[in-house]
C-alpha cells in the first residue's frame, strides 16, 4: 500500500514539474527563476493569492520561504520547492 501511495506522489509531483515548467515558459523564463512574485508562487501552488499571503504572513511558524523587502514580498524558487517537497513527505 505504501509503495502505491509513494507513486501516486511521484506521479503527482512530475505532472506539477511540467505544469511549473509551462508555466515559467509561458513567462518568458528560459531558467528557473531565482525568486518569484507571490502571485506567481500561488500559481505553481495552486492556491489563490489570499492562502499564499498568509503562508508568507505565517512563515515564522509554517516555514515558508518567504523574504521581506518593505512591502514587497519575494519567494526564493528553489526554498519553495524545498518546502513543498518537505510538506509532501510529512504528508504521507
Amino acid at each position: 500500500m505504501e509503495e502505491v501511495i509513494r507513486q501516486i506522489v511521484r506521479e503527482e509531483n512530475e505532472k506539477h514539474l511540467q505544469d511549473i515548467k509551462h508555466l515559467l515558459e509561458s513567462h518568458g523564463y528560459n531558467e528557473v527563476p531565482r525568486f518569484l512574485t507571490v502571485k506567481e508562487a500561488a500559481q505553481i501552488l495552486r492556491f489563490g493569492i489570499t492562502r499564499t499571503y498568509e503562508l508568507c504572513q505565517q512563515s515564522e511558524f509554517n516555514g515558508f520561504p518567504a523574504l521581506r523587502d518593505g512591502n514587497r514580498i519575494r519567494i526564493p524558487y528553489t526554498a519553495m520547492m524545498n518546502w513543498i517537497e518537505q510538506q509532501t513527505k510529512q504528508a504521507i
